[in-house]
């Protein structure tokens, strides 16, 4: 009956006309800052109202949208005008389940309602229905929330496909925290994406502890042994819980997989597959939890972990609203803007606003459109790279500076600007781009920066000290940086047009829930864009990496198996898929695989007789190539050969890697000597290029916790002294950009040291291991210092790993070290040891924050 009226009402063009008129007032009265207006003369709200009440009531997802849309402009509007619009907001949001976006207004918190005893009555027992009782108090939840957590409460594996701000990861963090603080788990798991987020949901997960007064279980970040007898929580990318499962023993109770569409990202994908299959392996009762964006199967992920009876739980409301805002400025008028809502069923109005300066280049006017409509607000901009990111940035740092109504800055804000620049200087480099760009407001944000810088970024922005990021696509990997407006132009993602899935992701950043009922997602020159992702729908879909290259790409696969000359690192995905395929041959998994994998038959016959081939040729011990799965059997196989028949020629020590902290002519010598045989045996390539040379030198001195300003002044100091060499020379030699030079080092420390040679660190040492076990050097075995460790996270101290253990950045880790006497603190001394501190003023504002949220 409802449903049909409610129809009804949408079939109606007059419904539509409203609607359109009172979208395009509220976007005008957005784009122009205006206050709230004086009541209309004519019915269109009180008609619109009374359709929202019954809207709300619907299982139409699209009605449920108007609902919202209608019930939140009108207040924004006409709130003060109109009273009783608060009462009708109040109604409709809890009939839509919507209280977090209710509470978040005192104005609608606080107020004595005028609705009828009846509608009262059924909004507080709504209320009531999605109020949950937690060890950090009640919370009052969404109604997706709510159904979510009651299958949290029955120990149940949940998929949960949901818009960006439905709160996914707040569930499940919540509920993690309970089951630990009642024992009820003593060990579990939450598998982020990327290094970006593992001190951002290590610090939420440790205030989610706090709320239930949870001061026992431990949140682990770094892959090192941990106390077996302690509840504990490892907060880690997928190649840091696969060097935990080089313990047999290790296993887990519940696992949580955040952005589990990630399966699908090449040999990460496969990576994350195997180390959640493995997980299954040794403990088939695991709870595991995933987060996806909406996404159309997400039952993909129960069939390919075959997780038995699952709750697959998938909406598409999401308690913050966005618009989306086409802006167009043509070569006829470039001074003058065209702004409209994109909306399929309901196309608002459209509205021109002029500018001051004719409006031309693509990032011009993205940058302007985004100063033009933004200011007073907080902004992100997305740049396609880490070089956009830097140019757009000086460029809206121009803006700022040429405008003619410049906003006041009061001595308070401009203070912290000026210590956030002095701390980027201090910790990245005193001609970073960044350090110029906050002092104006503006920041940006990608994936190789410093995680602490990252973070104060982020904090700055959260805080109002920014009011503008510009971002890549790190934003897509799960970063909880809402803000009011999104501004877009032509956005790419690896030199790819930005597909539908990672669009409306982003476009979901829009809007912060708690501060406000929508965002605004700005689309410069839609009509101009290679890739229109607004007709290709919002849901994407789930397929494994290592279905698509084993099913679809078959005979690439087959070719990359049978030749033994590929070098590692050429084609990561097909070399992750022969690592996980020639394991599962020889633990006799891979006829299940396969079928899982949904492989014809015929292919599979093939695909095993290739397999077994390879094998054949393969004498490495299965443990040491499960150790290493990112690196091919076959050049695990050269380096293998290569030890075995020359340890016993040139003895142990010439084979050791050295542990960093020795004396650094010495330990360099070393390292270059081993990083050689990582150039021959893993990359194929002559030991005649002595590349290896710089890259052994740079990662001991990143090891021995040396700062990012030396590093980059070093090669800095290098590319003048090549411009030095080549004038004396008579040969006319320029010097390299500043901002180039500190991009490539950067990118250089995420990507080479602390990334790629991790990898090929971990196979050397797990290779060296068994070679020395089986030639009877079993104590040498036992002493192979940890140098994949020391290269990921930049430290070789006992008491520096400790710190970042305990989830201090490199950065707050480094400045403590310089603080502590005792180098050799574990983690339960290293703890002790920062609760006795009295962080002074010489300590940065933002480690001084950092180390109070981790010290519970």
């Amino acid at each position: 009956m409802i449903e049909q009226l409610i129809a009804d009402i949408r079939g109606e063009q007059r419904f539509h006309d409203d609607y359109a008129a009172l979208v395009t007032t509220r976007m005008s009265q957005t784009l122009n800052r205006s206050g709230r207006f004086a009541a209309p003369e004519s019915g269109l709200v009180d008609r619109l109202v009374q359709s929202a009440g019954l809207l709300s009531l619907s299982e139409n997802p699209q009605a449920r949208r108007e609902a919202f849309t209608i019930a939140t402009a009108a207040f924004e509007l006409y709130g003060e005008a109109l009273g009783g619009l608060a009462d009708v907001l109040r109604l409709v949001l809890s009939r839509l389940g919507n209280f977090p976006s209710l509470d978040f207004r005192g104005e609608l918190r606080d107020r004595d309602s005028s609705l009828p005893m009846p509608a009262l009555l059924e909004t507080e027992g709504r209320r009531l229905i999605n109020t949950v009782a937690t060890g950090g108090g009640d919370l009052s939840l969404t109604n997706y929330q709510r159904i979510v957590w009651e299958d949290l409460k029955d120990r149940r594996s949940v998929i949960s496909s949901a818009p960006t701000s439905a709160g996914k990861s707040f569930m499940f963090l919540t509920y993690l925290a309970e089951q630990l603080k009642a024992g009820k788990i003593r060990a579990a798991a939450f598998i982020v994406p990327t290094r970006a987020l593992i001190t951002q949901v290590s610090i939420a997960l440790s205030r989610q502890l706090d709320l239930v007064k949870d001061d026992e279980t431990k949140v682990a970040t770094v892959p090192v042994a941990q106390d077996p007898t302690n509840k504990i929580v490892y907060v880690m990318t997928q190649e840091r819980l696969q060097v935990l499962l080089g313990d047999p023993l290790f296993s887990l109770e519940t696992v949580v997989v955040d952005e589990a569409h990630t399966i699908g990202d090449g040999d990460r994908g496969v990576l994350l597959q195997s180390v959640v299959d493995e997980l299954l392996i040794r403990n088939g009762a695991t709870q595991l939890l995933f987060t996806l964006p909406r996404v159309s199967n997400p039952s993909e992920l129960a069939r390919v972990f075959r997780v038995a009876d699952p709750r697959v739980r998938k909406t598409e409301d999401s308690p913050v609203g966005q618009n989306i805002i086409l802006t167009d400025v043509s070569d006829a008028t470039p001074d003058q803007v065209h702004a409209q809502i994109w909306d399929v069923s309901n196309p608002s109005g459209s509205v021109a606003f002029d500018v001051a300066i004719p409006l031309v280049h693509p990032d011009q006017k993205l940058v302007y459109l985004a100063w033009h409509f933004g200011r007073g607000s907080q902004n992100i901009i997305y740049g396609d790279s880490r070089s956009r990111c830097e140019r757009l940035s000086r460029l809206l740092c121009d803006v700022i500076d040429g405008a003619d109504d410049q906003p006041h800055v009061d001595e308070a804000l401009q203070k912290r600007r000026v210590e956030l620049a002095k701390f980027v200087k201090e910790h990245v480099h005193s001609e970073f781009v960044l350090a110029d760009a906050v002092l104006k407001g503006v920041g940006f944000h990608y994936g190789h920066i410093p995680t602490l810088v990252r973070q104060a970024v982020e904090v700055a922005f959260e805080e109002g000290t920014l009011d503008f990021i510009v971002c890549t696509s790190t934003l897509l990997q799960g970063v909880n940086l809402p803000a009011r407006n999104i501004f877009m132009s032509n956005p790419e993602k690896g030199e790819k047009p930005l597909n539908a899935v990672d669009f409306w992701n982003l476009a979901g950043r829009a809007g912060r829930l708690g501060k406000e009922f929508e965002g605004n997602v700005f689309l410069v020159d839609y009509s101009e864009w290679k890739n229109q992702p607004l007709g290709l729908g919002q849901e994407g879909k789930i397929q494994s990496s290592m279905q698509r290259q084993v099913v679809e790409q078959t005979d690439a696969l087959m070719a990359y198996i049978a030749d033994p000359g590929i070098p590692s690192g050429k084609d990561t995905l097909l070399e992750n898929v022969f690592s996980r395929l020639l394991h599962d041959l020889r633990v006799g998994k891979l006829p299940d695989t396969l079928d899982r994998l949904e492989m014809p038959a015929a292919d599979q016959v093939a695909l095993t007789e290739r397999l077994e081939a390879a094998a054949e040729t393969v004498s490495v011990p299965t443990d040491t190539l499960t150790a290493s799965p990112s690196i091919s059997p076959h050049r695990q196989q050269k380096l293998y050969a290569k030890l075995l028949a020359d340890v016993a020629k040139k003895g142990v020590a010439y084979y050791m890697p050295p542990h960093p902290a020795g004396e650094f002519a010495t330990v360099q010598s070393k390292l270059i000597n081993v990083y050689r045989r990582l150039q021959v045996e893993f990359d194929a390539v002559p030991s005649k290029n002595r590349s290896y040379i710089r890259w052994a030198t740079l990662s001991l001195t990143w090891m021995r916790g040396s700062g990012l300003p030396d590093l980059i002044q070093y090669e800095i100091d290098r590319d003048i002294a090549r411009v030095e060499e080549g004038l004396a020379a008579g040969r006319k030699v320029r010097r390299s950009d500043s901002a180039v030079i500190i991009r490539k080092m950067l990118k250089e420390v995420e990507q080479d040291l602390r990334f790629k040679f991790v990898k090929q660190m971990g196979c050397y040492n797990a290779v060296l291991r068994q070679v020395l076990l089986e030639l009877g050097h079993t104590r040498a075995a036992a002493h192979i210092p940890p140098i994949p460790l020391f290269l990921e996270v930049g430290a070789s101290s006992e008491t520096m790993l400790s710190f970042i253990d305990l989830g201090l950045s490199r950065i707050s880790a480094r400045l403590l070290q310089t603080r502590a006497a005792n180098f050799t603190m574990d983690r339960a001394t290293a703890e002790r040891w920062i609760k006795r501190q009295r962080f002074d003023l010489n300590v940065p504002e933002v480690v001084r924050r950092e180390v109070a949220a981790l010290v519970r």
